[in-house]
């Protein structure tokens, strides 16, 4: 897989840090849908084994708005998040699994993210400013598997790895983030998102191994 660099610009209000979370969603603070998929999605949370059972619906995460099922909290600073994602349904090809980071839980949010396709496709999509059209880097398509996914972010810099079939991560990509400094604003939303690409069925995705760090 080729690695590219990407210089592509996003803007966020400043956050508000948030502690670490070990409660009903594990890492997370809150489930929800984003632009109302007439089909409501649902997180399974394992706290013996910290396995994530997430279903979502939706046309997309995609274009000018987004309908999917978000599982999330607030962070600040420089983080990590990693999980490895096996889909649990067939269904389109187009199907996602993403790591996200987004300004709000408005459908039309700038946002970027790191996605793994339900036909093996990964990608590096993003949306610069509110109600903005989508931005995508696709690489190759690598069929179904099972993929690790991680997203850093350092300072104003956001970094993207992937592997399949426990491969060592490669890095995709690097995303500067212009951060617009207010004492008050959205919170910057991390987390975990599946979208099945139609409103007619769901898509659902076992998140293992995940782990949401902060760095120094």
């Amino acid at each position: 897989m080729p690695v590219m660099r990407m210089t592509l610009l996003l803007t966020f209000a400043a956050v508000l840090a948030a502690p670490a979370q070990t409660g009903k969603f594990g890492a997370f603070t809150r489930s929800d849908d984003v632009g109302s998929p007439p089909m409501a999605g649902s997180v399974e949370f394992d706290q013996s084994t910290g396995q994530y059972r997430i279903t979502g619906s939706g046309t997309d995460i995609w274009a000018r708005a987004d309908q999917f099922h978000f599982l999330w909290r607030e962070l600040s600073g420089n983080f990590a998040v990693t999980a490895t994602t096996k889909f649990l349904t067939d269904g389109i090809g187009h199907r996602k699994a993403v790591i996200q980071l987004r300004r709000d839980l408005d459908a039309d949010s700038a946002h970027v993210q790191l996605a793994i396709h339900g036909d093996g496709t990964p990608a590096v999509q993003f949306r610069n400013t509110k109600g903005d059209t989508t931005n995508t880097v696709d690489f190759p398509v690598q069929g179904a598997g099972i993929w690790k996914i991680k997203l850093v972010r350092q300072g104003t810099t956001v970094t993207l790895w992937v592997s399949k079939d426990g491969e060592p991560l490669r890095e995709l990509g690097h995303t500067l983030i212009q951060s617009t400094v207010a004492p008050t604003g959205s919170p910057l939303l991390v987390g975990l998102g599946v979208s099945s690409h139609t409103q007619t069925a769901t898509n659902t995705v076992l998140f293992s191994d995940v782990s949401v760090e902060k760095l120094p």
